[in-house]
């Protein structure tokens, strides 16, 4: 799959980009952009996809991604009810900061060294902890209220929290090396848009392939070569990330019902899948420990 180009431009006062953004959906499709990418999310839950990587977020989520590497969120407006559309906003800020000044700065500076070892560590996109989020998120906040060289300051103060922290974890595979294309990003988010409007159905090969007018070969190849991963293996993600939000959200629904809501036709397959995809896990086991978890 190939994510579309985005441009990103910055003022003459600062290389740094800071945004608030306030909306009912995340707007942006699967893409990439030369600039590093800091995103902190204060108001949505969805799945967010960083490479080859697929997982939920929630408010606290705080994300550093890589130069070039793919990513996209889509916030439960897309896939929620009507009852709760409303309920369901993107509220985040976003930091961004192109990579060459950031490499020439540091190269040369010693000192700097534990920012260079981060942002190559963002190359597979950076997921940090809850504390972390929370220790950072005022520094965050901060940024948009500064100018000139105190913008500076809070900026270099939040990216030193940063190469503190070791509560991370990596998101992209190791051998993750998106093909990347303005070319066609069109079908690419044409292919999403299906998946996301149609995954509690059957969805088959022949259905994607005459999307992507290719042979289910080809597809397949295509994209395994764009995600690193099956259309299914993909597939079958996203609906346990869906069926996990249902299993956290819903108190009246069984397993049974949220499996079939989910787009699996046997509770069989559904807790095979689950198992594999959440370190062996069954969803009642699941649905345990995150209920003592919020106690």
């Amino acid at each position: 799959m190939k994510a579309s180009f985005y441009k990103i431009l910055f003022d003459e006062e600062t290389p740094f980009r800071c945004t608030y953004i306030d909306q009912a959906d995340f707007d942006m499709p699967w893409h990439f952009h030369p600039e590093l990418e800091l995103t902190l999310i204060l108001e949505s839950e969805g799945v967010r996809y960083i490479g080859d990587h697929t997982s939920r977020y929630k408010a606290g989520d705080l994300v550093l991604i890589g130069s070039n590497l793919p990513h996209r969120w889509i916030n439960n407006s897309t896939t929620s009810s009507i009852e709760t559309k409303d309920l369901d906003r993107s509220i985040r800020i976003t930091l961004q900061f192109p990579p060459d000044l950031m490499h020439n700065m540091f190269k040369k500076a010693q000192e700097l060294q534990p920012l260079v070892e981060l942002f190559e560590l963002a190359e597979r996109g950076m997921s940090f902890s809850p504390q972390t989020s929370a220790k950072i998120k005022s520094l965050f906040l901060d940024i948009n209220d500064k100018t000139g060289l105190r913008k500076w300051i809070s900026v270099f103060n939040l990216l030193f929290e940063l190469t503190e922290a070791k509560d991370y974890k990596l998101l992209a595979s190791p051998g993750y090396l998106p093909q990347l294309t303005n070319k066609d990003h069109g079908l690419v988010n044409k292919i999403f848009s299906h998946i996301e409007n149609n995954f509690k159905d059957k969805i088959t090969l022949q259905e994607m392939a005459d999307i992507a007018c290719l042979t289910k070969p080809s597809f397949c190849r295509l994209f395994k070569q764009k995600t690193g991963k099956t259309f299914f293996d993909f597939l079958n993600e996203y609906r346990i990330n869906y069926a996990k939000r249902l299993l956290l959200d819903s108190k009246r629904q069984s397993i049974n019902t949220i499996a079939l809501h989910s787009g699996f036709p046997t509770i069989q397959h559904f807790n095979k899948k689950f198992k594999v995809l959440n370190n062996g896990l069954t969803p009642k086991q699941f649905l345990k420990l995150n209920t003592k978890i919020k106690m």
